[in-house]
């Protein structure tokens, strides 16, 4: 097996820590989430002199900038850096014998009011991306959208949710994933990650593979969609039902009653919700030796796993160097026809 020499690049409140702090690393681990739970990153360092725990102790709410450098090795044939992105610190543990203390830190800015603060307000007549970007300027971050729909939203309200819940929420309706990174909002449609070219193909008979597990659920899954609405202005009952051209097979029917104000409209209402209920019917993981570079969000083929073989989204990546390293993956299988 081929291995790899990992540098660490650490910015502490922007400033470089690089040199200081590597005598004393012991392990960093991370978590990159493509939709719904913050991206984590994990620092451990041995303290036998105790400094960690006294003079040195960092700051509850000071930031981090982490990037992990790799030389060629584990499959890859070339030197690569990872930026894992901007942090702020949330909690510091301590533990011994040998002491130890842990770094742990959070992709959502402390200094926001995303998670913790309740609000209640609306919009009318006002794009998704609009009401994103409000949000966002609001809590002093910019907003990523990366999607070719931006659905225009007659009425939505945010009742008594925290901005990172309401967001979510009407993410979810609308078909997109939603994360905060290096302190921005990234709003991105997964129909349209789905589609893209995948990065690599990993076979049962890899040699860097640990271990695997998959399942295919169909308890949760519906044949079709119907979305109705009867429209009391018009005086008209506007429906549509959308089935897939590779149904699940299942005689289950999701019925949605929102409104809409077209059958164009039904019409992709329908399709975005068949596709939330059916995302997570056939998931996958793999544990793989290594640092190797892979995002949330992109897509890979896997091969010699029997039913299992597809193209899939990768939904998590979770990383660890230090003494030895491993890298993690979460999967879904990518929906066919929507």
């Amino acid at each position: 097996m081929d291995g790899r020499r990992i540098k660490l690049e650490i910015q502490y409140n922007n400033q470089s820590i690089s040199q200081a702090i590597a005598p004393f690393v012991t392990d960093l681990t991370f978590t990159d989430n493509l939709s719904g739970q913050a991206d984590d990153l994990s620092i451990s360092v041995g303290d036998r002199e105790r400094k960690w725990m006294n003079n040195w102790i960092p700051e509850k709410s000071a930031s981090l900038q982490a990037s992990i450098l790799a030389t060629a090795g584990w499959g890859n044939t070339k030197a690569f850096t990872r930026k894992l992105g901007y942090f702020d610190i949330d909690q510091i543990d301590t533990s011994g014998p040998p002491n130890k203390v842990s770094i742990k830190a959070t992709s959502v800015p402390e200094s926001s009011t995303l998670r913790n603060q309740r609000k209640t307000r609306s919009w009318e007549k006002a794009t998704f991306k609009k009401v994103a970007q409000d949000i966002a300027s609001k809590n002093t971050m910019k907003l990523h959208f990366s999607s070719e729909e931006n659905p225009l939203l007659d009425r939505v309200e945010q009742q008594n949710e925290a901005d990172l819940v309401f967001l979510m929420r009407i993410c979810n309706e609308a078909g997109f994933s939603l994360k905060v990174a290096n302190k921005s909002l990234v709003i991105m449609d997964e129909e349209r990650l789905e589609k893209a070219t995948a990065v690599d193909t990993i076979s049962r008979t890899d040699s860097r593979l640990k271990d695997y597990g998959g399942a295919d659920s169909l308890s949760k899954c519906y044949k079709s969609c119907r979305v109705t609405y009867a429209d009391p202005k018009k005086k008209k009952i506007i429906s549509y039902i959308f089935t897939p051209p590779k149904p699940e097979k299942t005689s289950r029917v999701l019925e949605v009653n929102e409104e809409v104000s077209s059958e164009a409209e039904a019409r992709r209402l329908a399709r975005k919700s068949l596709r939330g209920q059916n995302k997570e019917a056939c998931t996958f993981s793999l544990k793989m030796t290594g640092f190797l570079t892979y995002y949330a969000g992109q897509t890979l083929n896997i091969t010699d796993f029997g039913h299992f073989d597809g193209k899939y989204l990768i939904t998590a990546v979770s990383g660890s160097v230090g003494t030895s390293s491993e890298t993690s993956l979460s999967l879904r299988k990518c929906l066919e026809g929507y």
